[in-house]
This record gives C-alpha cells, structure tokens and sequence, in this order.
C-alpha cells in the first residue's frame, strides 16, 4: 500500500512535464492547441498510478488514481491563469451547475465520516475531485465554433484509435472486443456517447469540407465498434438512441436531405447487419441465466445498504460491505459480492437516499441544458452538438441501469468532459452573435462607402 520507486519517479515526472508544458503553452498557441488536444485525447489511453494503491480491493476505485491527463489539465489551468492570450478572456471559477456539483462533492465528503474504510472512500473522492477538474476545463477553453470543430476532431481521432485496437482484437480471436478499456460494455458506453454526436453532425452539417467526411467515418467506425463489442444493453440503446438523434434532428428542421441521410445510412447498414446478425443472436441466446439472478441479489444488497444509514455505506465501499460485513448474506456466492450493476443503487448503496436524489437532479439539469437549447431550433453547430450530447447522455444513463461503468475513470472523465462542453454552449452561440453583428456592420459599411463614391462623395475609412 506504501509508496514505492514507480510513484515517487511518477511525481518527479509531473514536477518536470507540468511547468515545462506550461511555459510552451504561454509562450506559444501552438502549444496550447496541442496540450488541449492531448488533454482530451489521453482519456481514451489512461497512463494512470495508483498511489497508497489496494489493488485487490473490488471497489470501483483502488486508490489515487493519478496520470498523464492530469499533468495537461494542470499545465492548461495554468496557461488560462498566466498566458496573455486569456487576459481577455478570463476563465470562471464558478462554471454553471457548480453549486449542485459543490453539494455532490459535499455529500461525497460527508460520507468519509461513515464509512468502515475511510481510505476507500478517499480514493473516490480523489476521482471526483479530477472530474470537477475536466468539467472546469472542458467549460472554460470552448469559446467558438472553431473550438468545436477542433474537440470533434479530437473525438474522431479517439473513436479511430478504438478501431484499430478492436479490428486487431478480433484479429487475433477475441469474441467481445475492449479497445484500450477494461470491459467490452465499458467501450460500448464510452463509444456510444461519441457516435451519437457525429450521428447529429452527419444529419445537419451542410458544409462541404473534408470535415464532413471525417465524421462520416467516425460514425461508421463507432458503430462497428459497438456491434464488435456484443454487448446487448449497448447494442439496444444504440438503435434508441439513434433514432432519438434523427427525431430530434428533424424537428431541428425537416429538409430533404437529411431524409436521404437517413436512407443511405440504412443502406451501407443493411450488409452488416446481415452479418452480425447470427452472432448478436447466439449472444443473447447463450446469456448466462446465473448472471441475471446474481444481479438480483446485488440490486437487494444496495436497497439494504440504503436503507441502513441515512448517507449509505459511504462512497466506494459497497465492495467491502458486500464482502466484510452483515449484507453479505444477500449474496450467497462470493465470486458475485463485486459492485452492484445499478449506478443509481450504487449511489443510493453508498450515499444514501438523498445521495441518488442529488446524482439523478445532477444528471437532470445537464439533460435539461441540452433540451433548452435544443427547443430553440437554431439548426446550426450549437444545437446540432446539443443534440449528439443530449441523446449521448441518454445512452449512458439509460445503460446504467444495468451497470456500474460511470465510476470507471473512462466514463467518468468523458461524462464531465462532454458536460463541459455542453455548459461552454451558449456562450458560443453569444460569440456567433458578436460575429455576425460584426460581419454585417462591415458589409453595411463597405456598400455605404460604394454608394458615396458612385455618388462622388468622399469615403470613410472601411471597418476591418
């Protein structure tokens, strides 16, 4: 449990990347770019340590977890604070949502106080702290749609670097691919969210740049990864999910050629299906009956484990109390005393009652700032982002009934990433109205100048 050589060689690193990086960042937007880029781009590789690591515990969280993509996070804040180019524009400290995260935390905290192993519920914290983070920095560096062309390459680039992992895995033989993550639902929930944000660029995006094609590709690559994956939820809310992106890309506004989307998208999908199809079905024909009573059993445990504290039995430690304590009766068998496969009993399990009713109105008010923006119809870049996150948070939300994976740091950290991107919206769309006003005062002044000197009045100086 001790520190060892790998954790102290690991913080001396950090000492040296994180001021380095910095400094390039000030000095250069070249660097800064990069440093988002990579910030971004490293949550679907985590080089991560554990320190004070308790590698066989069976928690979600085996100890402080910390890597690579804290050392950009770090070094970014820290170019937002010094670089001249943010005097301008100066970052906030209080992103929206902040005071019902604030209370998350809060509660989080609280339940230190009541856990058997404070340590373990530390760990979680620790991992908590590091989503805040992303989410502050997601928030604060979007500031134009130039932005958000950048982040959905980003995405595009980690759905590619999936594939080429899924594509060697089946490969060499593996039945349910995982990419670079731990589970093969963990890669089908941390995918599906990308597909349903290029499924929404692919319906309503008219330019005709190379972009286009990227998200194209993207959306294609996504959805095999997600049939490679043979998980069953995944596959479901999928084919749900898409169809919410197409109703709600529609009534954005109807035009003819997100019909003929629809249509060509059902085409190139018909010959694979074809072919999956036999295996998808084996799978949820050879679906172990052992699995769904053990489930059971667990989802009894958390409603117990609820019930006994008002704050649960604090965060991170429904493992140790499955195992270690009275409520391992509910589940006879040790090989299933894991983690409940319900995010919503989990939370209830380790944060009490009003841990759930504080996560479930956490997960609402992001839906309900993706709808508020999806109502107003704008049909450009903005809504149609809204509408690829709001129907991506549909998708993991809806899976985590049947599962625990948004404690796992993948789907953690892609959350609040997406969420701050979400959050940094309206302020992009205020950034478009600066321009277009802007634009159309040039134009205004550039033909008022055209009048005067057909007229053979003298001119003003054009607006730049």
């Amino acid at each position: 449990m001790g520190m060892e050589l790998k954790h102290w060689l690991f913080i001396g690193m950090t000492l040296a990347f994180v001021p380095v990086a910095a400094w390039m960042g000030v000095r250069f937007r070249w660097a800064e770019r990069g440093l988002f880029a990579a910030a971004f781009f490293s949550t679907c590789y985590l080089i991560d340590i554990n320190l004070f690591s308790m590698e066989w515990y069976r928690g979600d969280t085996r100890g402080f977890e910390f890597g690579v993509t804290d050392w950009m996070v770090m070094a970014l804040i820290t170019v937002m604070a010094l670089s001249p180019r943010w005097r301008r524009q100066r970052p906030e400290l209080l992103p929206p949502n902040a005071l019902l995260l604030g209370l998350y935390f809060l509660l989080a905290f609280s339940t230190l106080f009541v856990s058997d192993v404070p340590l373990f519920s530390a760990f979680g914290l620790f991992k908590i702290l590091r989503a805040i983070a992303v989410y502050w920095l997601a928030y604060n560096f979007l500031r134009s749609e130039q932005d958000l062309r950048h982040f959905l390459l980003i995405l595009a680039a980690i759905v590619a670097f999936e594939f080429v992992f899924v594509l060697y895995q089946r490969g060499i033989g593996i039945y349910r691919a995982t990419g670079t993550l731990p589970h093969s639902n963990t890669l089908a929930l941390y995918i599906n969210m990308m597909n349903m944000i290029f499924l929404s660029m692919v319906l309503n995006d008219r330019s005709s740049g190379w972009q286009r094609y990227v998200y194209w590709a993207a959306l294609g690559m996504g959805s095999l990864i997600v049939l490679a994956t043979f998980s069953r939820g995944a596959l479901a809310v999928m084919a749900l999910c898409y169809l919410l992106v197409v109703v709600l890309s529609l009534a954005d506004r109807i035009r003819p050629v997100k019909l003929r989307v629809v249509m060509v998208m059902a085409l190139l999908t018909l010959p694979v299906l074809i072919k999956v199809t036999p295996s998808i079905i084996q799978r949820f024909e050879t679906a172990p009956i052992n699995a769904e009573l053990s489930r059971e059993q667990a989802n009894e445990a958390a409603i117990a484990m609820a019930d006994s504290a008002w704050l649960g039995v604090g965060l991170n430690t429904y493992s140790h109390a499955i195992n270690e304590t009275n409520f391992s009766r509910f589940v006879p068998l040790e090989v299933d005393r894991g983690i409940v496969h319900n995010i919503y009993l989990l939370h209830a399990a380790e944060m009490g009652w009003v841990g759930l009713l504080l996560f479930l109105l956490l997960i609402a008010r992001f839906l309900w700032m993706a709808l508020k923006l999806i109502r107003r119809r704008m049909d450009n870049i903005v809504s149609w982002i809204a509408i690829g996150i709001f129907a991506g948070m549909c998708s993991l939300w809806i899976q985590s009934s049947l599962e625990w994976a948004f404690r796992q740091t993948y789907i953690t950290v892609e959350f609040f990433m997406l969420a701050g991107f979400l959050a940094a919206l309206p302020r992009v769309l205020r950034q478009q109205a600066v321009e277009q006003r802007a634009r159309r005062a040039r134009v205004a002044q550039h033909a008022t100048a055209r009048a005067r000197y057909a007229a053979g009045l003298p001119t003003a100086p054009a607006v730049t």
